[in-house]
């Protein structure tokens, strides 16, 4: 009999490669307005540089929000007047924090800051 935990895996594993196999709309995965707009290839964001194993379905790299949105410099130039601390320069990682630990293209995004803080940013 197989262990618990592997059995968990497999069948973990069994759901992630049967999405990756779908577009992102037949799989159910949800994208921003925006992004559903402008990017009809789920490989302009995932793409073989980022792949793991082979498998280019993985959080991207912020290389890959970058090649669209600009540097981590321009975003924090963008964000400097908001009323609140400047999420894209942060006094904790200055502008080392990567790009999905706040915004997720496929579930709701969350403010990582406010793991410690209470700031009240609106997110795309």
């Amino acid at each position: 009999m197989m262990n618990p935990k592997h059995l968990f895996a497999l069948f973990g594993l069994c759901g992630v490669l049967a999405a990756a196999a779908l577009p992102a709309g037949a799989a159910g995965l949800q994208m921003s307005k925006h992004h559903a707009a402008v990017i009809k290839d789920c490989a302009v964001c995932h793409t073989q540089d980022n792949a793991v194993a082979g498998n280019a379905f993985v959080v991207p790299d912020d290389k890959v929000c970058m090649s669209c949105h600009g540097s981590y410099e321009a975003l924090a130039k963008k964000t400097e007047n908001l009323s609140e601390p400047n999420p894209h320069r942060s006094h904790h990682y200055g502008t080392g924090l990567s790009c999905t630990a706040c915004h997720a293209e496929h579930s709701q995004p969350r403010a990582y800051c406010n793991e410690c803080h209470e700031f009240k940013y609106t997110m795309p």
